[in-house]
C-alpha cells in the first residue's frame, strides 16, 4: 500500500485538530516510554544502546514514506532520546515507573482524544503498532498540504479516494 493510500485511509479518522495535536505529542511519549528500558540495552564496543538503534530505525522508515515529513518528524526524536537517556540514569524502579506512567497517559491522552473528539476509533488498523512511531508523518504531510507543498502527493492521496 503506498503512502498515499496509508493517508487516504488515515485522514478521516483524525479530523480534529486538537485530536491531531494529541496524536502528534502521543507518538513522541509511546517511543520515550520504550526508549528509556532500551537506553539499558549497551551494543558491545559501541557506546550506542538499542535506544539509538530504535531511533534510527523509526527516522530511516520515517524518511521511507515521506521524505519531508519523516526528516521533520524525526527531528523530535533527539530530545526524546536525550530525555530518555536522563530518565534511564535513575534507580531502575524509578525510571521503570516513570516509563510505564508516561505510555499510561500517552494511551489514555490518544484514546480519549478519538473518543471525546474524532467520536470513532481505529484500533490497530491503520498499520499496527508501528503507527504510534511514525504518525506524526502523516500529520506534518498534512502540514506541507496546508502550506502549499507536496501537492503531487496530495493529488495522489484526493485521486486513490475516487
Amino acid at each position: 500500500m503506498s503512502f498515499a493510500d496509508k493517508m487516504r485511509v488515515w485522514m478521516p479518522l483524525h479530523e480534529n485538530g486538537v485530536s491531531r495535536a494529541v496524536h502528534f505529542v502521543g507518538a513522541y511519549l509511546f517511543t520515550f516510554a520504550l526508549l528509556v528500558p532500551l537506553c539499558w540495552v549497551r551494543i558491545p564496543g559501541t557506546p550506542l544502546t538499542a535506544a539509538h538503534l530504535l531511533v534510527a530505525a523509526v527516522a530511516v522508515y520515517a524518511m521511507t514514506l515521506e521524505w519531508t515529513a519523516g526528516l521533520l518528524m524525526a527531528l523530535p526524536l533527539v530530545p526524546t532520546l536525550l530525555a530518555a537517556e536522563a530518565v534511564a540514569r535513575l534507580p531502575t524502579g524509578t525510571a521503570a515507573g516513570i516509563a510505564v506512567g508516561v505510555m499510561v497517559f500517552r494511551f489514555a491522552m490518544v484514546v480519549g482524544a478519538h473518543v471525546v473528539f474524532e467520536k470513532k476509533t481505529h484500533g490497530l488498523s491503520l498499520g499496527g503498532p508501528q503507527l504510534f512511531f511514525i504518525e506524526p508523518v502523516y500529520l506534518l504531510t498534512l502540514v506541507l498540504f496546508s502550506l502549499g507543498l507536496k501537492q503531487d502527493l496530495r493529488a495522489r492521496v484526493a485521486a486513490s479516494s475516487v
